[in-house]
């Protein structure tokens, strides 16, 4: 839902910053879908604003919303990402990163545009918001931000290429029958 003047009707003469009550209920979120509706509804008498339906694309993620949960992917990125670096025609790779590789930022290869590395490693670092099976090779490849060469490029290219053999990955994230959340900390650092 899109509320026309939500930011304009208030004024604070200095900041302030708050914590909700103990108690306090979020009276937005449900699975009645007839509560929400009346919910909109008392809100549209209210405010000036517009039901926008399910939310599809936010902040460059395609969002797919179904009975069985929610996919999370960014293709429409990708394809702008590859086409960026001239890879849109490139042939795909079943991994992200080679078998073996030894990344360093030793002056051995030859130096690349530390801009244009930085605006790779950038792009895929935003990718890695709903593809976690590049997080690994992105993370190497983000070590070498200020010694970048023709070794960490070519790398960056490899994770390019297996992007484009991968475009309709993504997070899936199933509804459950009930909800159970887990947490794991390292004690150690606590």
């Amino acid at each position: 839902m899109d509320v026309k003047s939500a930011f304009l009707n208030g004024f604070l003469e200095e900041e302030i910053y708050i914590e909700q009550p103990p108690g306090f209920i979020m009276p937005v979120t449900g699975g009645d879908k007839l509560v929400m509706a009346d919910f909109k509804a008392r809100m549209k008498e209210m405010f000036e604003m517009s039901d926008l339906g399910l939310m599809t694309y936010f902040l460059g993620i395609e969002i797919q919303q179904a009975d069985q949960g929610i996919f999370l992917g960014q293709k429409a990125f990708a394809l702008k990402v590859l086409s960026k670096f001239s890879m849109q025609n490139c042939k795909p790779t079943c991994t992200p990163m080679a078998v073996g590789i030894k990344l360093s930022s030793q002056e051995e290869h030859e130096p690349v545009n530390e801009s244009f590395y930085r605006s790779l490693v950038g792009c895929l670092l935003y990718l890695t918001a709903t593809r976690p099976d590049i997080l690994f090779a992105v993370s190497m490849l983000s070590r070498f931000m200020h010694c970048c060469n023709q070794q960490h490029y070519k790398a960056g290219k490899r994770v390019l290429r297996y992007i484009k053999g991968t475009l309709n990955h993504g997070i899936q994230f199933r509804k459950a029958e009930e909800l159970k959340l887990i947490g794991y900390t390292d004690s150690d650092w606590a």
